[in-house]
């Protein structure tokens, strides 16, 4: 069976805000910073907000990093990743560990402060999600991650 795959026609400069609206990049990074400045409000008293928010989900999802992995999975300059785990070690939220591996290696893992704090401030996350998917169908969703992830396969540039 052969598929065919079609190149939407994207005209660049564009001409009316309907092309831009149909523009992939444009609404993932509109999606992408209502989400931050939505979840940054309903975190503000916990004080995790941007990096710290994303380094502790990855934290979540993955068990321990290093600070490389984590500034890459968690869309972090490597800098501000650093300064971003050593808040969160300081507040006791992660630890972080020479690797079992290669002694010369420095990973973080969250702490059980920081994964009963996850767990505090997951209605809040459960909340907004909700609120996000709220008129999608269950199969638009999976449709939905399916080509986003097969997005992010085709400009990856590394093996995270």
């Amino acid at each position: 069976m052969n598929s065919t795959k079609t190149q939407l026609k994207i005209d660049f400069p564009f001409h009316s805000p309907e092309e831009l609206e149909a523009y992939l990049p444009y609404l993932l990074t509109r999606l992408a910073h209502r989400w931050a400045t939505d979840q940054d409000d309903a975190l503000q008293r916990d004080g995790l907000h941007g990096s710290k928010m994303r380094i502790l989900s990855c934290l979540s999802a993955f068990g321990e990093l290093t600070i490389n992995e984590l500034s890459i999975l968690s869309v972090t300059e490597q800098s501000s990743a650093s300064r971003t785990v050593e808040s969160l070690v300081q507040s006791g939220l992660a630890e972080r560990n020479i690797s079992q591996k290669d002694q010369r290696v420095r990973t973080v893992k969250l702490t059980p402060s920081g994964k009963n704090t996850l767990v505090e401030i997951a209605p809040r996350i459960i909340d907004l999600n909700r609120n996000l998917l709220k008129d999608v169908e269950h199969e638009e969703l999976k449709t939905c991650v399916l080509v986003l992830g097969r997005m992010l396969k085709n400009i990856k540039r590394n093996a995270i």
